[in-house]
């Protein structure tokens, strides 16, 4: 009966160590993930959210009525308007580029938090509806645009490196999948 008892004490030990220090890891990492993931909400509340969303909106309905087939030629005129012919007049929020890219950073940082385990998807769909999906199907194209001769000058070299498996499209696409399974509203 002593021997069991003077094994008992370490393994208990051990046990409440190992138990501790997953604690001691996760509570500090979960606090952090919880303030990134607010952080997000207030930016996306933010004026400069809405302005982007309405300029792509009206952007997608009146320049392309709502034909993703328009979004590469449409976008190419509009970067082409804001950048060489009112470049200094344009506001950056009217500015279709930086929105589009503001937009796109936005849901790449909010992809790294649905697949998180300490936000995960489910809060995601909780808190975002399923119209949001429209919007990155919008955002998609006008990235693939954005990556196209008609828009960037050509700045290739010989020596350039090749490109990346996994782009921002890759975090959209995904987003995209996450957010079309949300409901229409917000819980």
């Amino acid at each position: 009966m002593e021997n069991i008892s003077s094994l008992t004490v370490p393994v208990l030990t051990l046990i409440v160590a190992i138990v501790t220090l997953f604690f001691a890891i996760r509570i500090p990492r979960k606090i952090q993930w919880e303030q990134f993931y607010q952080q997000l909400l207030s930016d996306y509340r933010s004026h400069d959210f809405g302005v982007a969303i309405m300029e792509i909106g009206m952007f997608f309905n009146k320049k392309c009525s709502n034909d993703v087939s328009r979004i590469q030629k449409e976008y190419a005129a509009r970067y082409n308007q804001d950048f060489y012919v009112n470049k200094k007049d344009t506001p950056k929020e009217h500015n279709l580029h930086y929105q589009r890219r503001l937009l796109t950073q936005f849901y790449y940082q909010l992809d790294l938090c649905a697949r998180s385990s300490y936000i995960g998807k489910k809060r995601i769909q909780r808190d975002f509806t399923s119209k949001e999906s429209d919007l990155l199907k919008i955002l998609f194209y006008m990235n693939q645009a954005a990556l196209s001769t008609n828009v960037f000058i050509d700045i290739k070299t010989p020596d350039r490196i090749g490109p990346a498996k996994k782009g921002m499209n890759y975090y959209i696409k995904d987003m995209y999948s996450i957010l079309k399974e949300s409901p229409d509203y917000v819980r």
